[in-house]
């Protein structure tokens, strides 16, 4: 059976929530329990966040569970089918038509951030764009637009002639999450100069090293706030922060909202 394309605005499971920002389509869609869809691909490449519950995907590279506080990129053409959705699930999705990409003279993101461990997505900007469409107001299209531009920019780099310890760093960052870095010890490791380091990590990832280690600890919060089986202190010292203060401003300063208004969401 040839799977089933789906078009502009069209979404496994019930549309309960739809905005439009010109080129770019925000919307929510929630599923039965136990549902299953079918084999399918979308038009247009699209991102989406899983508020609750979840489901298990069925992809080339073989079958996983994507569960509650996940970020996910499809690329348009690429078959996927979903089942097994649990209770309650909801997903936040924003996709992105072909004069979007025209229009800020991009390309569209690689088949490789579906599928590789390697690449991550740009949550901290999945965020914020979250948060404007539940505070939109009469200029949301303008942040909505540039938000999403960070987002499409903001995913690792993927250029050739980029050194190979670009991609080994975030590797060791994301893989060691919870140690505590130095210039000089990740320097070391990679065998490279303190200054190289200093100066073309921020310039290859457009934030200094800090911040993207503080990114890192607030994605793997997303996932135990919205299961809503920790408190927020609990969760604060389960994801490395010394305390709930630290892990409140952290949060804003990387999401734009506080831990409690994304759990209420």
């Amino acid at each position: 059976m040839e799977p089933v394309r789906f078009e502009k605005g069209c979404y496994v499971g019930t549309k309960i929530k739809e905005q439009a920002f010109g080129c770019i389509l925000t919307s929510e869609t929630v599923f039965p329990n136990g549902s299953v869809s079918e084999w399918h691909y979308h038009q247009n490449p699209h991102y989406s966040h899983i508020l609750s519950g979840g489901s298990k995907e069925i992809r080339k590279t073989g079958a996983q569970w994507q569960q509650a506080g996940e970020v996910l990129y499809y690329h348009p053409g690429i078959c996927h089918q979903n089942l097994q959705y649990h209770p309650g699930t909801r997903i936040f999705n924003i996709e992105l038509e072909p004069n979007f990409f025209t229009g800020s003279d991009l390309g569209i993101p690689s088949e490789e951030l579906m599928f590789s461990d390697s690449l991550k997505i740009n949550c901290a900007g999945m965020l914020r764009i979250l948060k404007e469409c539940y505070c939109r107001d009469q200029d949301s299209r303008i942040t909505v637009e540039q938000l999403c531009i960070e987002l499409v920019t903001g995913n690792t780099v993927t250029e050739r002639h980029y050194p190979e310890w670009s991609r080994r760093i975030l590797e060791i960052l994301n893989d060691q999450w919870n140690c505590t870095w130095s210039l000089a010890g990740l320097s070391e490791l990679l065998d490279v100069h303190p200054v190289t380091l200093s100066k073309y990590f921020s310039k290859y990832f457009k934030c200094t090293l800090g911040e993207y280690i503080r990114r890192i600890r607030v994605e793997k919060a997303l996932r135990l706030i919205r299961q809503k089986q920790h408190s927020l202190t609990e969760i604060a010292y389960l994801c490395g922060f010394s305390d709930q203060a630290h892990f409140t401003r952290t949060f804003v300063l990387v999401s734009g909202m506080r831990p409690k208004q994304y759990r209420n969401i």
